[in-house]
């Protein structure tokens, strides 16, 4: 198992809420192997917030999920792309009503594009050391709905609760992973920057620096385990509203994650889960509780 490299841009939903969870922010492509060959398969992501906090009226949790196909191809040498189309719930419990709001539908899907400067896994030479380098651009379309009523109680009148952004937005990202015998690190950086939405909207910046520490076990067997660790800072400016700045909205969060994935030659599937070690959101009045997601993947 020699040709695994490391993608992580760490965009699960995460920061820029006004008081309510956020299921708008950066990509998350996780773990995949054999960086010389492309996949199709299925995710199933998760993330929850509390929001409110300091009011015992108000206080809601907010769950978001996601499931995702999404697949990698090579039309030419050195350039892979990568495509991802979410189906997405979202889910906000009104504690002190014993109130439930769901929505449901697409979501905003997310294209890459990937140069590879440097991958020792794609030459003919032996190394004791592998690296790879890659540095890409993504663009994310508004297909989910965003549009609300903010005067229909049966709606969650919030721009970070809509299953879309409704603005198109650029991504940017950098990702370098080295691997010496089982043992390897993976580094990346991501910048995303949102576009303004029919209804005069745009989400804050967004940023993320992640590293993730990781050994594969059983390497040349049918089946190789790759367990690891994880942490990565997420940031996001305030949001704008016809000109005027979001103040309940932004912040930082650093998470520590763990996870498992398991390859064989034309399969991999995995799991990984997260809890925020340190947050600020939308100043103290929100807080992110965990993150999951599981994923199974078929090798072309």
């Amino acid at each position: 198992m020699k040709k695994i490299v490391l993608l992580i841009l760490f965009a699960f939903p995460s920061v820029g809420c006004d008081l309510c969870g956020c299921a708008n922010s950066n990509s998350f492509l996780g773990l995949m192997p054999a960086s010389n060959r492309g996949f199709i398969g299925v995710r199933y992501r998760q993330q929850s917030f509390e929001s409110h906090l300091n009011s015992p009226v108000l206080k809601t949790r907010e769950s978001f999920q996601s499931t995702e196909v999404w697949g990698r191809f090579y039309p030419i040498n050195k350039v892979q792309v990568m495509a991802i189309l979410p189906y997405s719930t979202h889910t906000q419990n009104q504690i002190a009503q014993q109130n439930t709001v769901q929505i449901a539908g697409l979501s905003d899907p997310t294209l890459f594009v990937h140069y590879n400067l440097l991958n020792t896994l794609l030459d003919s030479t032996m190394h004791e050391v592998n690296q790879s380098l890659l540095v890409g651009m993504g663009v994310k379309p508004p297909l989910g709905k965003f549009r609300y009523e903010e005067a229909n109680p049966s709606q969650v009148a919030n721009a970070n609760f809509q299953l879309g952004t409704g603005s198109t937005d650029v991504l940017w990202n950098a990702l370098y992973n080295v691997r010496y015998n089982e043992w390897g690190v993976n580094a990346d950086a991501q910048f995303r920057l949102p576009g303004k939405n029919p209804d005069s909207y745009r989400f804050g910046a967004r940023s993320s620096l992640a590293s993730t520490f990781f050994y594969a076990y059983g390497r040349g067997h049918k089946v190789t385990l790759m367990p690891y660790v994880s942490s990565t800072l997420e940031y996001a400016a305030k949001d704008v509203r016809s000109g005027l700045v979001q103040e309940n909205t932004g912040g930082s969060v650093h998470w520590l994650g763990i996870g498992l994935e398991a390859f064989s030659k034309r399969f991999v599937m995995g799991a990984n889960y997260a809890k925020p070690a340190t947050q600020h959101l939308s100043g103290g009045e929100l807080k992110a509780i965990d993150r999951f997601s599981i994923h199974f993947s078929y090798l072309l």
